[in-house]
């Protein structure tokens, strides 16, 4: 008997599709012998190069780094990568439907390969329609797969309803087959509202799915540090960015909560009423004693067992920092990035870091709330009746 493919897709990019997936990972191991789970992203786009050439699409990176599935190979679980200059590559073919063919049979091997498990949690690409100007599309990699699909959908009541109205129309015009629906990132407060308005009978009625009746398996509340990008992953992500410190150590993956950018003059200044725990400070790097005023703050924090989350220390192409501050810095432990930009340019880059974060393969922390997430949220048992896993 074939494996079950059980298919994780969403509304748009960052939904939660691997958060998804590393969730009902954790679930089924505990449910069923890993050695029959696999995992497979069949179109990816973030593209990481491994030691020895071989490319892999990052959340297969992510899935092999924290799950426990045995002898998972990445190499298979990654069979379509679609990087920077495919789709101008693709259109300039002299046959893109052989192309677009090749393609599809490089995710049927990969299929084949996993031919020995029982189930395959595959995780789809950004938002329903990506792929598709090489035939690949979130509904077509269903349907080729032969699929069962879990979808991501947003939150809110109205909000949720029209993005459906578009998303899972576009997925039965496919014929592809729906059968359970998540709704993430929700505000805590108004989920027993969403529940109350947002039923089975409800979505049955307006998206009669083919293959059975749609499940809702969950409503997941926002989990803010989830999202947030720790100093590591700003680091790699800014511009001509310089740490103070060692990357590689805890506090340099702990999640940055809030951006504080400080501009008031050192005599205005104080610490405990613009920071607090987890802060990520932006400010100039010349700034000796609005500095050293931080790192004092920070020493309150960690008697009281917590931290600043890091410092970007600005301006770093006209200015120098006091190298006594330096020295501070790097007994305090503190993660610390320099960079040549001005203080309001670099607070526009981190915003759109916090807006675009992905789970990265060192985020252990996040992991553990993730599982925790699935045992409080995700329900396991309707998960198993809907698609009828044998455990």
């Amino acid at each position: 008997m074939p494996p079950k493919i059980i298919y994780i897709t969403g509304f748009r990019q960052h939904a939660g599709k691997t958060v998804t997936c590393l969730g009902l990972v954790s679930l089924l191991g505990k449910i069923m012998k890993p050695e029959k789970i696999g995992y497979l992203k069949p179109v990816g786009q973030k593209i990481s190069e491994l030691p020895g050439g071989l490319s892999v699409e990052n959340d297969a990176v992510i899935v092999n780094e924290f799950t426990n599935i045995i002898n998972m190979d990445i190499n298979i679980s990654s069979p379509v990568q679609l990087a920077s200059g495919f789709t101008k590559k693709f259109l300039s073919s002299k046959d893109p439907f052989h192309d677009s063919l090749n393609l599809q049979d490089n995710i049927l091997s990969s299929i084949r390969a996993l031919s020995r498990k029982e189930i395959i949690i595959a995780e789809g690409t950004g938002h329903p329609g990506v792929g598709g100007i090489v035939g690949l599309s979130n509904a077509k990699v269903a349907n080729l797969m032969n699929a069962e699909i879990i979808f991501l959908s947003g939150g809110g009541i109205g909000k949720a309803l029209d993005m459906l109205e578009v998303d899972l129309t576009y997925f039965l015009y496919m014929k592809s087959r729906v059968r359970g629906i998540i709704f993430n990132k929700l505000n805590p407060d108004k989920i027993p509202s969403i529940k109350q308005y947002i039923t089975e009978d409800l979505l049955n009625k307006r998206f009669p799915s083919v293959g059975g009746s749609m499940k809702i398996l969950g409503f997941l509340p926002q989990i803010d540090s989830l999202s947030n990008p720790s100093m590591r992953v700003i680091l790699e992500e800014l511009d001509n960015a310089e740490p103070i410190g060692n990357p590689l150590e805890n506090a340099w993956s702990l999640p940055c909560d809030t951006i504080k950018i400080i501009t008031l003059d050192s005599a205005n200044f104080e610490s405990s009423r613009y920071l607090t725990a987890g802060s990520l400070v932006i400010i100039a790097g010349s700034a000796s004693n609005r500095i050293k005023k931080i790192l004092d703050y920070n020493k309150q924090l960690i008697g009281d067992g917590s931290t600043l989350a890091g410092i970007i220390l600005t301006c770093l192409e006209s200015q120098e920092v006091n190298r006594a501050i330096i020295t501070e810095i790097q007994k305090s432990g503190i993660p610390v990035i320099t960079v040549p930009d001005d203080s309001a340019h670099t607070e526009g880059s981190i915003i759109k870091i916090f807006e675009n974060t992905k789970l990265q393969a060192f985020d252990n922390l996040k992991y553990s709330k993730i599982q925790q997430l699935f045992e409080q949220h995700f329900d396991l048992e309707k998960f198993i009746d809907c698609f009828n896993i044998k455990i």
